[in-house]
């Protein structure tokens, strides 16, 4: 039996549904107009197309040394045997970037949605607005939500392959399993910076990746401190890659979401990038 065709209310005869948000015909390069909120803050300079490109662009660099990093893991696994006896380690250890940095495809696919612009948000389940004026809370929180649950995933593979799987790791990737799918959403840490509400992340799974951050940085410390010292170098260097990690993700959603200013956008990959590349140092100690 032929189903009839259901009308949908409240959209104007000549809608196409299949129209994005992008100046047609859609070029790689071309970016929407700046947003409203940006053009009547006097913001819309930091908007234009050829920042919003460079923003783009680097947004998806990091694949670049991550992939490089798990293949340099890979390709030195015997080497590591003396520190990582189990292959299962050296498995979590180069799974480790790899799922941090497809963690980061929740930020770029919520950035295209937003024409690659940082501005104010709104929440669209409380308010209707344009997308043309302002970015999508609601949007925003699904982002963090998983991109927070894939990069502590990717802190605890590369824990787990520093300290192996034993009682401990599973009890931690217990707790990171509950916290990231069962635990309740709200409250939200969320707290204004710049009169701006920022890092609208769940409580339970920001606890959650707060102990994998300080395990991993843990794991840092006992993998290297060791190859830094022979080396000549000081041990607390160990820690300066997950410092970086850190420092990307800080200016990213605390600093470009309350400016608005997306040469923040473009400097928190930067570190990004750093954090990934100054660990092929400290792995070439290791062999």
């Amino acid at each position: 039996m032929e189903t009839p065709a259901r009308p949908v209310p409240n959209l104007p005869p000549a809608s196409d549904p299949s129209q994005g948000y992008y100046p047609s015909p859609g070029w790689g390069w071309q970016k929407p107009s700046p947003k409203t909120y940006l053009q009547e803050h006097h913001l819309d300079q930091y908007a234009q197309p050829w920042i919003l490109n460079l923003v783009q662009l680097i947004h998806w660099t990091p694949f670049i040394p991550a992939f490089g990093l798990a293949y340099v893991i890979f390709h030195h696994a015997g080497d590591l045997k003396p520190v990582l006896p189990s292959d299962l380690q050296v498995f979590f250890l180069l799974a480790s970037p790899l799922v941090q940095t497809f963690g980061g495809l929740m930020g770029i696919t919520m950035h295209e949605y937003e024409g690659w612009q940082v501005v104010y948000f709104q929440n669209p389940l409380d308010t209707q607005f344009p997308l043309t004026n302002s970015n999508n809370e609601w949007l925003r929180e699904v982002a963090y939500k998983l991109l927070f649950i894939l990069q502590g995933a990717g802190l605890l593979c590369f824990s787990l392959g520093v300290f192996g799987v034993n009682r401990y790791t599973l009890a931690l990737a217990l707790v990171s399993f509950l916290g990231a799918f069962f635990l309740p959403q709200n409250p939200k840490v969320t707290f204004n910076f710049h009169h701006q509400p920022v890092f609208p992340l769940s409580l339970w799974l920001t606890v959650v990746f707060v102990l994998n951050a300080l395990v991993n940085f843990g794991a840092y410390f006992y993998l290297f401190v060791s190859p830094l010292t022979a080396a000549g170098q000081a041990g607390i260097l160990a820690g300066l890659a997950p410092a970086l990690l850190m420092i990307g993700g800080v200016v990213e959603g605390v600093i470009a979401e309350s400016t608005f200013n997306q040469w923040w956008h473009f400097i928190a990959v930067i570190f990004l990038n750093l954090g990934i590349l100054c660990q092929f140092y400290f792995f070439s100690l290791l062999w």
